[in-house]
This record gives structure tokens, C-alpha cells and sequence, in this order.
């Protein structure tokens, strides 16, 4: 949800250039389009179908999405933080200032739309709140050197699952409530300590653990990402990170007791802890057992979690920008052209993931009777073909466009 310019990109990875700005990366655009609609599956279809026989599995939209498209949204946010404050080469010092105050007043305009959109009838968890806090957080690392912001991200990924695991039942017992029942909204201001508890520790995406998303993004985005071998390289190692941790957990919960402690805690049978273990969902009192440790559920915070979803989001960034580049290289301007539904969509995803959400809520009646799936396409058609309009207009989407004005003409003002 930032621009995604870079002074540092070839013009094989680089794409049309939005009214007033500059040269955004398809790859990043692409990746944005993909991690929106996983959000859009996850929001709009059930992650659990019921068995013709007894009991329940996950849906194919909980097993490819549930937590890896939230945690690439985030990621591609650090990239776009990245770009925004000069790509590889970094902030030029002439320029923090306003870039910092630019970046504060994109949160806080971000953080104003999420706390409008959780007054809507969505059952969603909205996550433009701690989207904005995220970018807040980041503040004080635009500036940081590339090797500086690797080891920060690392450390990040590393040692928050574990100070979390240590930390959250803490808070839960001292606490009550502990946690928000709803997504974060103006009226949640009124009890600070059960806001600030929710969006840092116990809701749905602790800041604590997602920081290391955006930091890692912010670092990603450090690199000179429209060279082949770069894009190549997150690949790999996106990929080493993501099966290897889905590894040790499987092989982590083969061990004796392991998934019979994890139905203790959670008070949940065989076919009951399967589906929340890929869901996420039901699995409360996992925490009470250090097996928690092992898991590497959606949205649960372990650390073995942390570490597939974010393998998980490089993976995706650097096929994409690897696509891109393949299109672009083969087809030339045809071949961006056929990415402009995605791309586009992408390039505009503060507009396409608010207006989706206030559509679920004004056209709830209208679509209830209608298939999950057939109204998971009409969203995703939806989304392309707006996307698809405002490339070929060359214009951003009205939030983004609202956003970078405002933001822009304040961060020089003096």
C-alpha cells in the first residue's frame, strides 16, 4: 500500500508510470495483487468444509492462504517502505526528514481507514490498524544500512515467537479483558490497555511477532530487486525456509506425546486438532504446552510459524518479479500489458481491500444466498478488472491517490 518506486530498477522488471510518479516494479505489484486476493479468499470463504462422513477439513483457501497472504501483505509493505525511501540506495540525507514525516502521515491516514472499516458488519479482522503501527515502528530503521537491517530482521524473526510464548499468557492472566472483541475501532481508544494489549500482544496480529514481516520486507526491499539473480535468490531461500520449517514441525509432532499434549490443551479430538493445526482456528490453550513450540499453525506466533509464512512471502515476491521479468524480456510492452489486470490490481490495494470490505457489508443480503465460491470470483473479477481500468488510464486508485497527496504536501510543509 506504498509506491513502489526505485531509482535502482532496469527497465526489464520496471512498469508504467502512475500520474505524478514514478516507475513502480511489477514483481512487487504482482505479489501485492496475489497477496489480496489470498486475503479476500480467507475473508470471504469458510477454511473449514464438513466431511460426507463425521468431522471436518480444511478448505483448499485455509491450506494455500490462511496466514501466509495477511504476512505477505505485510512483507511487501517493508518492500514498499523500501522503495519509497530510495530502494537499494537508501535515504539520501537531504531527504529523511520529509521522508519520515511522509511515512508518519501515511500511518496515520491508514490507521483513520482502518478504524473506519471496523465499524462495518464484516466478521473480519481488519488489518490497516496495525498495518499503520507497523509503519510507525519502521520509522527509526528507514536509515539503517542494509547489513544492519538483515541482522534486525533476523534477530526479529528469531527470538519475538519466543518472547511472545512467554509473554501472552502473562498478559491473559493478568488482564480482562485481555483482547478486543471486535477489530481495532475509534471506540477501542476509550480502554488503552486492552487496545494496547491486542495490537501488540493478544489479537489477531501481534505486533510483537508481524514486526519481523515488515522489517524483513524493509530489508528485502534494500535489494537491487530487478536483477535476476536477486529475485532468484529470494526464491531459493524463501523456499528452504518455508519447506524446511513445515519439515521440522511435522517431524516435531511425530514425537511421542506431542499431539496428544496439544489435545489436552486445547480440549480438542484427532480430526479437531488436525484442521485447527492447518486453520488456525479453535486451537486456545495451545500456549498452555511448550509442543506450542512446534507448530507452525496459521496465525498462531510460533516460531516455526514466523518462519514458513515469511520463506512462504519470499517465495512469492521473488517468483513474481522472476515472471515479470520473463514477460517484460519476451513480449515487451505486450507482455506488461497482459499483467495490467494484476498488476494494476496491485498497485492499488488500500482501494480494492477497503472497497471489498464495505461491499461484504452493504451487499451482505444480496450475496447471502449465493455460493462462497461463485462470490469469491465475483470479488476477484471485481478486483481485476478494476485494476486492468486504472492502468490503462495511468491513474492511481482513489485511496492511494488520496493518501500520497496528502502525505506528500505535508511532509513539506515545514
Amino acid at each position: 500500500m506504498t509506491e513502489t518506486s526505485s531509482r535502482g530498477a532496469k527497465a526489464g522488471s520496471r512498469g508504467s508510470r502512475p500520474a505524478g510518479g514514478s516507475p513502480r516494479i511489477l514483481g512487487v505489484d504482482l505479489a501485492r495483487a496475489l497477496a489480496l486476493i489470498g486475503m479476500m479468499a480467507v475473508h470471504i470463504l469458510p477454511l473449514r468444509v464438513a466431511l460426507a462422513g463425521d468431522g471436518f477439513a480444511p478448505s483448499w483457501a485455509a491450506t494455500l492462504f490462511s496466514g501466509r497472504a495477511s504476512a505477505l501483505f505485510v512483507l511487501l509493505a517493508g518492500v514498499g517502505l523500501a522503495l519509497l525511501t530510495g530502494g537499494a540506495a537508501g535515504p539520501a540525507a537531504s531527504r529523511l526528514g520529509a521522508l519520515r514525516r511522509s511515512v508518519l502521515i501515511r500511518a496515520w491516514l491508514i490507521a483513520l481507514i482502518g478504524f473506519g472499516l471496523a465499524a462495518l458488519d464484516t466478521n473480519v479482522a481488519v488489518i490497516l490498524v496495525h498495518y499503520a503501527l507497523l509503519f510507525i515502528a519502521a520509522v527509526p530503521f528507514l536509515n539503517m544500512r542494509r547489513r544492519t537491517l538483515a541482522w534486525w530482521a533476523a534477530g526479529w524473526l528469531l527470538l519475538s515467537p519466543l518472547l511472545y510464548y512467554v509473554l501472552r499468557p502473562w498478559v491473559e492472566g493478568v488482564m480482562d479483558p485481555f483482547r478486543l472483541g471486535n477489530s481495532p475501532g475509534f471506540t477501542d481508544l476509550a480502554t488503552p490497555l486492552v487496545f494496547a494489549a491486542d495490537v501488540f500482544l493478544t489479537g489477531y496480529y501481534p505486533l510483537l511477532v508481524w514486526f519481523g514481516f515488515l522489517l524483513t520486507g524493509l530489508f528485502v526491499g534494500r535489494l537491487a530487486l530487478s536483477r535476476p539473480p536477486v529475485a532468484l535468490g529470494l526464491l531459493v531461500a524463501g523456499s528452504a525456509m518455508a519447506v524446511g520449517s513445515k519439515l521440522a514441525s511435522e517431524r516435531l509432532l511425530e514425537l511421542p506425546g506431542a499431539l496428544k499434549s496439544l489435545r489436552s490443551a486445547t480440549e480438542l479430538n484427532a480430526n479437531g486438532l488436525e484442521v485447527a493445526l492447518a486453520t488456525g482456528q479453535r486451537l486456545d490453550g495451545a500456549m498452555d504446552t511448550p509442543w506450542f513450540l512446534a507448530i507452525s499453525t496459521p496465525h498462531s506466533g510460533a516460531p516455526l510459524d514466523v518462519l514458513h509464512v515469511t520463506g512462504c512471502a519470499l517465495v512469492v515476491l521473488g517468483a513474481a518479479q522472476l515472471l515479470c521479468m520473463a514477460f517484460t524480456a519476451l513480449l515487451g510492452g505486450v507482455g506488461e500489458m497482459l499483467l495490467w489486470p494484476l498488476t494494476g490490481a496491485g498497485a492499488a490495494t488500500l482501494t480494492i481491500y477497503a472497497g471489498h470490505l464495505v461491499a461484504l457489508d452493504l451487499f451482505s443480503d444480496v450475496s447471502a444466498p449465493l455460493p462462497r465460491n461463485v462470490l469469491f470470483v465475483i470479488y476477484v473479477v471485481a478486483a481485476l478488472l478494476l485494476g486492468l481500468l486504472l492502468k490503462f488510464m495511468g491513474r492511481r486508485g482513489p485511496l492511494e491517490a488520496l493518501v500520497h497527496g496528502v502525505s506528500t504536501t505535508l511532509s513539506r510543509s515545514k
